[in-house]
């Protein structure tokens, strides 16, 4: 499957109708749009996005969420979304085309027979605030379907899985920050990856609906309290909910104050640029706009660093009860392990009698048997004993003092919890820290410097600017501790979220349960089980691959890995794990003396090439070959890295490949060395208001 075309019409920057051609063929395989920061590549990439999933964008990129975010909802997010132009011109409408070839098509009445292309657009009129999305059959130029959820199914099902959109969409620079994630998170986004990629997301979501079929039947045999309390749980989760993601709620009340962070940021440098043309900067040996450049830098670090603390500090509770938690377990282990062996011993006490029972007590028996009363006696006190020393169980029972009321939901909450401060590394609390005071030392140290620069600007004029940056300053402060104050709620409320799920587990369960429901619960349950069981068989026959495609990446683009004298052995080997309870995957790297690599410890850089490395792995375990776009495609490289990827990575990435960058990335020299493998190349060209594109890259565009 490729994007052979795509037209954006009035869509951000693009007036009136971009038209980009991005065919390619088997030995050239890459597409590259060059432009400057500000042109355009995010828009672009943004506008392909947004005709293919419409309002669902913030599900697949968190830069897309926060831009929606910004403008409060998708509503406004869209009416800020027509061409300046164009919206002066009093035009309402703004679309983007893409045509899609080379794909397999269900078979419908609608499709030409001969059809393997079609057309999605999608276009949203901001007078009446209507959206409309359509499906063309090229070749009879007939709509597909009438029905809107027939059109999404379509794109999810013969497109891209939503889910999977994160892979074939993204900013190289920004995914890199999957490496921080923790085990269970990474679990479950390599999970949902590969689960989309490879179809799996079907059973899965079958799982799902049978496991709510089964809940439903439970609450069927609920008492009239019993249903009260169930529903009031219920309504609580919606609450809470609709707390977090509702209309002015919290995630929409932090992107107001992100946008308002934005223009306090404006006027900042609105203000810096003053004062710099009003100060004396012959008299400084310091560059006043670079220090300021470096304050920001730090100040966002600063910004992210709590962030990464606040939730770190969620589970600090937990990491000081963690002996006491993992006391319970062990509790609980020796419980379940006296029960069950009470249980088969019971079970195989019952056997013995029931044996000897029908040894002597039915026919047949011998005949002119004289037998006596006493003989029999005799030999079933000694069958006992013989079937009690034969049958008797290896496992010890330990007595205990008391014995935990606990249910399954229960145990579960506390291995959670043991496995939460588990995954999150004493190392990861102590360089979080550490990272966070050097930046405020450094900070400290910047300001003074600042401060010196500004020492000789005495004039009212110049003190009314500082005056206001510095209210300014104070502001932006005030509104990023109100988003760290909203984001602790949030945590508190998925919290409570967490907890109100698992007491309505336990509230269902007291429900009385009639035997035919109980029937249906039990075949529910097998099909549940085959699925799994199912699932887990999939995902094993792809572990071994998917690490061995890791590994080999590395090795290839790693430049720690591949010195002239192979000296410097940085990852030897490379583990895919099954995690337990449906979390999904654990990928650990491991050194030359088997010892674990943290993620998280590598450096950007690092980090990008491993996230690079772990995306082919799972592509090539994909059912159909996916095209691939790219925004900041060599943004955290070093030097030698960015050659290696150039080079390397993404001639074999992908049958169809689009590049969206600067020329301080792919520098024409690179350009040059990988021409083989470009199909077309295009540069985005920019008049202070609109975007264009015209054909060729950086220094060689064709006018």
């Amino acid at each position: 499957m490729k994007f052979s075309n795509i037209e954006i019409n009035n869509f951000r920057q693009y007036y009136n109708s971009v038209n980009v051609d991005l065919e390619t063929n088997d030995e050239k395989n890459i597409i590259i749009i060059g432009g400057r920061n500000g042109y355009g590549k995010t828009n672009f990439l943004l506008s392909i996005v947004w005709c293919l999933f419409g309002d669902k964008i913030s599900q697949i990129d968190e830069n897309f969420k926060k831009e929606i975010q910004k403008e409060k909802n998708y509503s406004s997010f869209m009416q800020q979304s027509i061409n300046w132009t164009a919206k002066k011109e009093n035009k309402t409408k703004f679309s983007v085309s893409i045509k899609i070839s080379d794909i397999e098509l269900p078979e419908l009445r609608t499709l030409n027979s001969n059809t393997d292309s079609i057309l999605i657009k999608r276009t949203f009129d901001v007078a009446s605030m209507n959206e409309d999305l359509s499906i063309i059959d090229v070749a009879s130029n007939v709509e597909i379907f009438d029905d809107e959820s027939d059109k999404i199914n379509f794109i999810n099902d013969y497109i891209i899985p939503i889910d999977a959109a994160k892979f074939v969409f993204f900013d190289a620079e920004k995914i890199a920050e999957i490496a921080n994630l923790s085990i269970k998170d990474e679990g479950s986004f390599i999970n949902d990856a590969l689960g989309k990629i490879l179809g799996l997301d079907t059973y899965e979501t079958l799982i799902e609906d049978i496991e709510f079929y089964i809940s439903n039947l439970k609450k069927e045999g609920a008492s009239q309290n019993l249903q009260e309390q169930i529903i009031n749980n219920e309504k609580a989760i919606e609450l809470s909910e609709n707390e977090i993601i509702g209309e002015n709620g919290l995630e929409e009340k932090n992107g107001v104050l992100l946008k308002e962070i934005d223009d306090l940021k404006k006027e900042i440098r609105k203000y810096d640029n003053l004062i710099s043309q009003h100060s004396k900067q012959g008299n400084s040996t310091f560059d006043r706009n670079a220090i300021i450049i470096e304050i920001d830098k730090l100040k966002a670090k600063e910004v992210e660093l709590n962030e990464r603390f606040n939730e770190l500090s969620e589970i600090i509770p937990l990491a000081i009860l963690t002996g006491k938690l993992e006391e319970v377990k062990e509790h609980l282990e020796i419980q379940e392990k006296n029960e069950l062996s009470q249980n088969s011993s019971k079970e195989n006490s019952d056997k013995i009698e029931n044996f000897i029972e029908l040894l002597f007590n039915k026919p047949p028996e011998p005949e002119n048997s004289t037998m006596s009363l006493k003989d029999k006696m005799f030999y079933y006190e000694k069958a006992q004993t013989l079937g009690s020393q034969l049958f008797k169980e290896n496992g010890e029972y330990s007595e205990l003092e008391f014995e935990h009321d606990l249910n399954n939901s229960e145990k579960k909450l506390i291995a959670d919890a043991i496995n939460l401060v588990n995954t999150q590394s004493k190392d990861l609390f102590e360089t979080t820290i550490e990272e966070f005071n050097k930046i405020k030392v450094k900070l400290l140290d910047l300001n003074k410097t600042l401060s010196k620069v500004d020492a000789d600007l005495e004039d009212d004029l110049i003190l009314e600017y500082s005056s206001k940056k510095e209210k300014a300053d104070y502001n932006i402060t005030e509104k990023n501790r109100q988003i760290g104050e909203n984001n602790q709620q949030i945590t508190k409320l998925r919290s409570d979220i967490l907890r109100l799920n698992q007491q309505l587990v336990t509230l269902v369960k007291k429900a009385d349960i009639n035997e035919q429901n109980k029937l249906k619960i039990q075949r529910s349950n097998q099909y549940i089980d085959v699925l799994n069981q199912f699932l887990d068989e999939q995902k094993n026959k792809h572990k071994d691959s998917l690490q061995e495609t890791i590994l080999s990446e590395l090795k290839i683009l790693m430049h720690k890995m591949n010195g002239d004298q192979n000296l410097n052995k940085f990852i030897e080997d490379v583990k895919v794990t099954i995690l337990a309870s449906g979390q999904g995957m654990k990928i650990t790297l491991f050194d030359q003396d088997d010892n674990e690599i943290r993620k998280e410890s590598l450096a950007s850089g690092e980090k990008q090439i491993y996230i690079s490395c772990l995306i082919k792995a799972i592509l090539k375990e994909s059912y159909k070959n996916l095209p691939i776009f790219i925004d900041t495609p060599l943004g955290r490289l070093d030097e030698e890295h960015r050659d290696s990827i150039t080079k390397k990575y993404y001639p074999s990435l992908s049958e169809q490949v689009v590049l969206f960058s600067t020329n301080s990335e792919i520098t024409p020299k690179r350009f040059r060395e990988i021409s083989g493998n470009i199909s077309k190349s295009y540069l985005l060209s920019n008049d202070g208001i609109n975007t264009n594109l015209k054909n060729g890259y950086f220094n060689s565009y064709e006018n």
